[in-house]
């Protein structure tokens, strides 16, 4: 799944936890399901934060000068 769409599902599932009466299997299986997404989103983000600190780095040594 994309970002956004791990972002949705992960909402979605705490929707849940705040809406439905889950049974302990049901809850647990969510638990595990939202882990998982949260994993997923963090490599993503500090994927993200190193590609863009990469360009930066770039961007300083094409213009001569740091930000």
């Amino acid at each position: 799944m994309a970002f956004s769409e791990d972002m949705e599902r992960l909402q979605t599932i705490i929707d849940s936890f705040e809406r439905d009466n889950l049974n302990m299997e049901d809850a647990l299986s969510r638990f595990e399901e939202g882990v998982k997404l949260i994993r997923d989103c963090r490599a993503y983000l500090e994927e993200t934060k190193r590609r863009v600190t990469i360009l930066m780095d770039d961007q300083e040594v094409e213009s001569g000068f740091e930000l």
